[in-house]
């Protein structure tokens, strides 16, 4: 029997291929274990309760678990396994998620090229399921995208220092397109455009980062960044004034000492 379950993009229990429906109270409980389980292979009852639960008393939140495990039985009762007051995942359920980690700490860890874990974090940009707002996923959101964007942007410094440069611009090139105001995967970047030879597409890559930061934040790129393209980082610019709103009320905040 084959069991899988994906997180990414949006929950989904497959048994043998096929489809399965469970309650959301069940897919809660499978999506917590199926996160927990990359620090800890269980997970004690009263904990997984008073942390689906937590506006529940403790018989309440221990009588919707076992409702939840009972409904995940009856899809298959290879999901989950239960013993001593401690629940865990089946040994041989797939989570997408857990490939996901995979893809990324090879990415992280091999000297080799990786160019099937490379493609496999490229296209899955997936946020890990979108539209639930428990409080339990937002760690696991934020450890998951930054795994991925760290292991894109080593992957794209491996490839450069192998010479591989339009390569790694393209992996970059994703990153940035999703995290734009990102200053390590800019930098990236621009490493790559200078070692390709092209200081025009690494001074251009620069300034459009530097006006978006601005906008955005009101802060400049780190000095480092503007000395590796041979340039000055520029003074924040001087506010513009409109019918002289502006002044006039820096004049109100800032009076001159003599008024």
């Amino acid at each position: 029997m084959q069991l899988a379950i994906c997180l990414l993009g949006g929950f989904a229990l497959r048994v043998d291929a096929n489809h399965v429906a469970v309650p959301q109270h069940s897919r809660r409980v499978l999506a917590y274990l199926a996160l927990d389980q990359i620090a800890e292979p269980d997970c004690d009852r009263g904990v997984l309760a008073e942390r689906l639960w937590p506006d529940a008393t403790a018989d309440r939140s221990r009588a919707s678990l076992r409702t939840a495990l009972w409904r995940i039985r009856q899809a298959s009762p290879a999901l989950v396994h239960g013993a001593g007051g401690r629940v865990r995942l089946g040994a041989d359920v797939r989570v997408d998620v857990h490939e996901f980690r995979g893809n990324a700490e090879r990415m992280l860890a091999a000297q080799q090229d990786c160019p099937r874990d490379r493609a496999a974090l490229l296209a899955r940009t997936n946020d890990l399921l979108p539209g639930w707002d428990e409080t339990w996923l937002l760690l696991a959101r934020e450890q998951l995208r930054q795994m991925r964007l760290h292991a894109l942007e080593v992957d794209a410094r491996k490839l450069a220092e192998r010479g591989r440069y339009p390569e790694a611009i393209d992996v970059m090139l994703a990153v940035v397109a999703e995290e734009p105001l990102r200053e390590s995967a800019q930098a990236a970047l621009i490493e790559a455009h200078l070692c390709e030879g092209n200081v025009v597409e690494a001074r251009r890559q620069l300034r459009m980062f530097t006006d978006l930061l601005w906008t955005e934040l009101s802060i400049r790129p780190s000095p480092e960044l503007f000395g590796r393209v041979g340039m000055v980082a520029p003074p924040p610019p001087t506010p513009r004034s409109v019918n002289g709103h502006v002044a006039l009320r820096n004049r109100r905040l800032f009076p001159h000492p003599s008024a």
